[in-house]
């Protein structure tokens, strides 16, 4: 068995292509969130309301992630992520345009369809496309998109905040995306074309008893089962916190809504830090994925339970320890959902891993969209920070569970 992959001379601006597509698609997900705390005063959202539209996108974008990790595995990546980004603009467009919650919230539950056509595409870029030289690394720095993404997204949010109102962000975003797009369908034709002409040839091992059968068989034999509870853990802590932190700076110590937004991108800035330093901390001693995912639980555990003793006396401290958790999911979110997936490349099922762990990370992010928000409203900020700590211990045991299993399958790549 084998197969065309990317040159090495033009791996990296392949990983590069696929990288810069997928943050500028971001800002289709994140233009919401970066101005909820901004709706909220201005248009009169309560919390519940506000975090249920961006409910409405996890919730639909994690049932279509399963959908399109099986479509992954049989559709050009070009075609699903052309089609993912243009729609997701043109619903940015009509968010813009919406008069009405009920629009804002239908809108943005249909952005839930076309993101979820993105990342998978991507993933089997990384694990199929790529050579196998590149792969570790470049799955390992994909995780620095969001981060990027979010520090760019608020940053831009923060600035337009100042200048006019909360709706021309998804205008801006919309037109970006639109832009990208079509570059991006452009070079990817090229790169397509260069693999065929030009491309090694990989040597593939043929699927043993173990890697063959149905996606739940795969799930359970290699361990993969364990890391279900771990992977919606860390969408709820990394979206939830993200999410949340405006919001909470402004209820809490009185921070203006673009004050806060401001200071909810020192998250992402240090998120990307943590993205390299997860990279390092992988190649110097995480071979097992589920036990380094593990690990990153128990330092968010750690952040998160001092957070709950001086939430509403510090500012600073609290977002540091908010920052800290955040960091930490991060890194569990390298080990999961980045690189556990590519073990299954070589049996042509990385878009499949990854459609149903990326499903289940925005299971955690929708519970933490609208879940959150209805606990602080109705009980306060303690409460949803216990409702964090409770997911990591839950997400700590399943990774604990599974490592063993997950050692025995995994293959160093």
């Amino acid at each position: 068995m084998t197969r065309k992959v990317c040159p090495v001379w033009l791996a990296d601006r392949l990983f590069f292509l696929c990288a810069g597509i997928y943050i500028v698609a971001l800002f289709g997900r994140l233009s919401y969130t970066s101005v909820m705390a901004e709706l909220i005063l201005t248009e009169g959202l309560t919390k519940s309301q506000a975090g249920l539209i961006g409910t409405a996108l996890f919730i639909v974008y994690g049932v279509c992630q399963l959908l399109s990790g099986l479509l992954g595995d049989h559709i050009a990546p070009k075609k699903m992520i052309t089609v993912g980004v243009v729609g997701s603009a043109i619903l940015n467009l009509g968010m813009a345009a919406a008069g009405s919650y009920p629009m804002m919230l239908a809108c943005w539950a249909v952005n839930g369809v076309f993101q979820a056509l993105i990342w998978s595409p991507c993933a089997r870029v990384f694990a199929e496309m790529l050579p196998p030289s590149n792969r570790v690394r470049a799955c390992a720095n994909a995780a620095a998109t969001y981060p990027i993404a979010t520090v760019l997204v608020y940053l831009t949010a923060s600035l337009l905040l100042h200048r006019t109102n909360a709706r021309a962000l998804f205008v801006l975003s919309a037109v970006l995306m639109l832009i990208a797009a079509a570059f991006f369908w452009m070079r990817m034709s090229f790169y397509e074309h260069e693999t065929a002409m030009h491309g090694e040839t990989e040597e593939l091992l043929p699927p043993t008893e173990a890697q063959g059968g149905s996606l739940f068989k795969l799930f359970l034999v290699s361990g993969a089962i364990f890391a279900l509870a771990a992977a919606v853990a860390q969408g709820l802590l990394r979206d939830g916190i993200q999410s949340w932190v405006p919001t909470f700076m402004t209820e809490c110590f009185h921070f203006g809504a673009s004050a806060s937004v401001a200071m909810a991108i020192i998250l992402p800035c240090l998120n990307i830090l943590g993205v390299f330093f997860t990279r390092w901390l992988r190649k110097r001693y995480l071979r097992n994925e589920l036990t380094g995912a593990g690990g990153f639980f128990i330092f968010a555990i750690a952040a998160l339970g001092i957070l709950f003793f001086v939430s509403d006396k510090s500012a600073l401290l609290s977002l540091l320890l908010l920052t800290a958790a955040s960091t930490a999911m991060v890194g569990a979110n390298i080990m999961i959902i980045n690189l556990l997936p590519i073990h299954f490349g070589t049996i042509g099922r990385a878009s499949s891993v990854t459609g149903v762990l990326n499903c289940l990370a925005y299971v955690g992010s929708a519970v933490s969209s609208y879940g959150i928000g209805a606990v602080a409203e109705h009980l306060g900020w303690n409460a949803a920070i216990l409702v964090w700590l409770g997911f990591c211990v839950i997400a700590l045991a399943g990774t604990t569970m599974g490592a063993r299993r997950w050692g025995r399958y995994r293959q160093d790549i």
